[in-house]
């Protein structure tokens, strides 16, 4: 190589840089967040059509604040409730772990009669009785962030990141998550 074709190649490759490192910090903000899977078995599954908002719920065990693992509300869901598994698509633990339960493009089982245009997200706890942690609450408002870039939701709009009491007859997320949604939408607006 000659050392004109060097000089060119070599401004070519730090133009190429330079478009890269202008596009890192939003490439990087709608990244997906750490998601482990967990590859439970669903006794069936349907595809979901349409994804038009995101629910968002607690476990709400009674009086009590305890964290609480995908695989254990999969076969709590399934000996008790009579369903094929996990109702949520996600869940995040008390340590801002995210567990995938349903598969995401599956429809899944969390608000009755909104279940085929939604994402269920669940934060481990009882949110009555509780607060979520700080580390839940970046993880959700992360996750509603890249949810709502992956299925091209605006999180300003009325019904798009709900709570569950705003589709059915329940406290579901509990009075100290639900005080928190309009943090979780701002979030993910700004970041979007």
């Amino acid at each position: 190589m000659n050392r004109r074709e060097f000089v060119r190649k070599s401004v070519l490759c730090l133009l190429g840089m330079m478009a890269w490192d202008a596009n890192w910090p939003e490439a990087e903000a709608c990244r997906e967040p750490m998601i482990y899977k967990r590859f439970l078995r669903f006794t069936e599954y349907e595809h979901r059509k349409a994804t038009e908002y995101i629910v968002i719920h607690h476990v709400g065990i009674p009086d009590v604040d305890k964290d609480s693992a995908a695989t254990a509300i999969h076969k709590y869901h399934q000996e008790h409730n009579g369903w094929s598994g996990i109702g949520y698509h996600y869940l995040i633990r008390k340590d801002g772990t995210i567990e995938q339960g349903r598969l995401p493009e599956m429809v899944g089982r969390h608000a009755y009669e909104h279940n085929q245009t939604s994402v269920g997200v669940c934060l481990a706890g009882n949110f009555d009785v509780g607060q979520p942690t700080e580390k839940q609450m970046a993880l959700v408002k992360e996750l509603c962030r890249w949810l709502c870039r992956k299925y091209g939701l605006d999180p300003r709009k009325k019904g798009v990141i709900v709570g569950h009491r705003d589709l059915n007859d329940t406290a579901c997320p509990g009075k100290n998550l639900y005080r928190k949604l309009g943090d979780i939408r701002r979030f993910a607006y700004d970041g979007a």
